[in-house]
């Protein structure tokens, strides 16, 4: 992972989490779940992304 699809993710993450701060309890569903699921599920691909691409390299 270079270091612009690093910078992308980290834009997409914190988009995603100033949309879930500024969100409030009449936010839509279809809304909130991709939003939920760029929080928790993006950070662990990015980081098993940076390991696998380094353990290949050696």
């Amino acid at each position: 992972m270079d270091r612009t699809e690093l910078f992308l993710a980290l834009i997409t993450f914190l988009l995603a989490a100033l949309v879930y701060e500024t969100g409030d309890g009449d936010t839509p569903e279809f809304i909130v779940i991709p939003v939920l699921m760029i929080l928790f599920i993006f950070p662990v691909y990015v980081v098993g992304t940076v390991v696998i691409e380094n353990a290949v390299r050696g």
